[in-house]
């Protein structure tokens, strides 16, 4: 009894190693060699355009939504936006749309790329919960970090990075010798300024972007106790605290904050309902974007700004969507295609044939690692067939009776092609024929 119940519990471990590295396998043996679409709207022909990589070679096609085949600098000539660098070399600068002249100044002046990926929700990511609060006004040409991070919760609480405490025995210094305020002063003053406009602890979620690589420190936006955003910076070492307007009934999500030099934008919010909108510089509005069919958990947004027009691209792995909208964020005309990388590969339909399921170690935009089974549909009932027919030539030529392994039997029929391979490593002891 002991050593069948430790060969089944080998042969259930089998199954389950199998079934999650064998499609890992399959996809370094089998590389996938079809790129993602790109998408753009031109302003030149007034409609979409598009590249895919078909296959071997990297044989690209320059493609528009009307079916016309372009060259590859005709299809850049198509974008001059994306590609005025080229228009430069070429001679083709400025360029006359729209009753309009643009040169190589006014059109790097206006491009602008905001982006949100799956992986970067909240709950999509692991994050410590520790964040720098960049001195907005350094008084130098860079921004530089602080030598203390608060970390959110009941206040806003300080800690000296260089002694990992909230209360160290001396007062910080930075590296010019100037004098820094102490951490415990620092989370009573920055606490009391959040309370003062009526924001609600505990914090709720923080969002901003840690770099020093940005050309200037927007701060943070902070959610609080019952749903409000503020955002927070450190000006000349003290708390500037705003209220951000919400609409009524928008419950955040998710704020990404992307400091530009052009100070249009502060960057992206994404609210319960998945709805999406840019955050203004000025004044924080929040201006809708109307996107069908976006799904934040799936699908990279891509955002492009040029001086005619704003296009939402977003796209999972089958489908690509485009919105092109005029500076007010108005929309003007939308498009949907499949892409090429959706269509399946000889090789992933043999292999979901082969194995009724497989299990996924990271589900596609996380971070996190997330074991889920994967069917592969009623085409792996041949796989399981053909399958049970090999398990029992072997367990026949082996000299076993089948009426004895039964369980066996079954395990191979439900599982398939690892059920096949565990019962090769792991043959049977029972009775023989």
């Amino acid at each position: 009894m002991t050593a069948r119940l430790a060969r089944w519990s080998l042969l259930l471990l089998t199954v389950f190693l199998l079934a999650a590295w064998l499609p890992q396998l399959k996809e370094l043996l089998f590389e996938y060699r079809f790129g993602k679409t790109h998408l753009f709207y031109s302003p030149v022909a007034k409609t979409f355009v598009y590249k895919e990589l078909l296959g071997e070679g990297h044989q690209f096609i320059y493609r528009d939504r009307e079916g016309g085949d372009y060259s590859r600098e005709e299809f850049e000539s198509l974008i001059p936006f994306i590609y005025y660098k080229n228009m430069e070399l070429w001679g083709k600068l400025p360029l006359e749309l729209d009753e309009r002249s643009f040169d190589k100044e006014a059109i790097r002046a206006e491009r602008l790329v905001l982006q949100l990926k799956p992986e970067e929700l909240p709950d999509h990511a692991p994050r410590i919960q520790l964040f720098p609060l960049l001195e907005s006004n350094p008084g130098r040409a860079r921004l530089r970090f602080p030598e203390n991070v608060f970390r959110p919760g009941d206040q806003l609480e300080f800690i000296d990075s260089d002694h990992n405490s909230p209360n160290p025995r001396h007062a910080s210094h930075d590296g010019d010798g100037d004098h820094v305020h102490p951490t415990p002063e620092f989370t009573a003053t920055f606490t009391k300024a959040l309370a003062k406009v009526g924001f609600r602890f505990p914090v709720q979620a923080t969002f901003g972007r840690v770099s020093i690589l940005k050309p200037f420190d927007a701060g943070y936006f902070l959610l609080d106790a019952d749903g409000g955003l503020f955002r927070l910076m450190r000006d000349n070492a003290q708390p500037w605290v705003q209220a951000v307007p919400l609409p009524e009934g928008l419950a955040v999500r998710h704020v990404k904050v992307t400091e530009n030099k052009r100070k249009e934008t502060l960057g992206l919010l994404l609210d319960q309902e998945d709805q999406l909108y840019i955050i203004g510089y000025k004044d924080n509005r929040l201006t809708p974007l109307d996107l069908p069919d976006y799904d934040p958990d799936r699908m990279e947004l891509k955002i492009i700004f040029n001086p005619l027009y704003r296009t939402a691209i977003y796209s999972d792995q089958e489908t690509i969507h485009a919105v092109v909208m005029d500076r007010d964020f108005q929309e003007l005309d939308r498009y949907s295609r499949t892409m090429a990388m959706a269509e399946p590969r000889l090789a992933d339909r043999i292999w979901e044939a082969l194995a009724p399921f497989s299990l996924t170690l990271r589900e596609p935009g996380s971070r996190y690692l997330s074991l889920r089974p994967r069917l592969h549909g009623w085409s792996a009932a041949v796989g399981s067939a053909l399958a049970l027919l090999l398990a029992a030539l072997y367990l026949n030529r082996s000299g076993h009776r089948l009426t004895a392994q039964i369980p066996d039997l079954v395990l191979v029929l439900v599982t398939g092609l690892y059920g096949l391979l565990a019962l090769t490593l792991l043959p049977p002891d029972g009775e023989r024929a």
